[in-house]
């Protein structure tokens, strides 16, 4: 993951998006095929995040406002040379310890995490479902163009939202799952998964509760509090 810090707001997205936006910069045809999940945008030091994930093959993006209450503790250790201090939070349904550096003048951290007065080095939820750790710290020169991999899907602007309508979206894929191709013609479509190749609505459906039971197997938002119930 990438924390791309400008002047005036930051953005949190996926690497590999990085390189397959210069592929496309270059003419090439991009598909992939992982979910869009934890893309941030917001105004620096602010608790308004907007959120950009995918279902189905599109893409949407829905506001979000999210107010962390930090407790700066006095526990304090290194790492690289940079002096870091603990503090803890409770927040979308986790309890969060954090490590940061006064060193680095940024209030900004990893997806969500902001507002502790220095860049966020560290930051997990007591279970250790989720863990940020910072790699390096990189000055760019020269200002690269990143709205193309959040703003956009590489091209593909998003469907504004909001929460309810996303948690509607991931309810609907799950009990009917490839929906799109039931109004297709039957020969001109096809695709493989769990290592099947389906061209039919039979297919279709002998592989629902598969891909249902991998849907519930593979679920665990990183928000319990905004979770939808499968």
């Amino acid at each position: 993951m990438v924390l791309d810090l400008r002047r005036d707001y930051s953005r949190f997205y996926y690497k590999k998006l990085i390189k397959l936006d210069s592929l496309v910069r270059r003419g090439s045809i991009i598909s992939y095929g992982f979910p869009i999940q934890q893309v941030i945008k917001r105004r620096i030091s602010s608790f308004k995040n907007e959120n950009f994930v995918n279902v189905q093959d599109k893409y949407y993006n829905f506001p979000s406002t999210d107010e962390m209450k930090w407790k700066i503790l006095s526990e304090t250790k290194f790492s690289n040379n940079f002096k870091l201090q603990k503090a803890e939070t409770t927040w979308g349904g986790r309890k969060w310890i954090a490590w940061f550096s006064l060193q680095v003048p940024f209030s900004e951290g990893p997806y969500k995490f902001n507002r502790l007065p220095g860049l966020i080095f560290e930051v997990k939820d007591s279970k250790d479902n989720f863990n940020y750790k910072l790699i390096s710290i990189n000055e760019i020169v020269s200002e690269y163009d990143s709205s193309n991999v959040v703003e956009s899907s590489l091209g593909l602007s998003p469907i504004l939202i909001t929460l309810r309508q996303y948690q509607k979206l991931l309810i609907n894929n799950y009990n009917n799952p490839f929906s799109e191709y039931y109004t297709m013609k039957e020969g001109t479509w096809g695709l493989t998964i769990f290592d099947k190749h389906i061209t039919n609505v039979e297919g279709l459906k002998s592989i629902k509760k598969d891909y249902q039971r991998q849907i519930i197997n593979n679920y665990n938002p990183i928000e319990l509090d905004k979770a939808v119930k499968y």
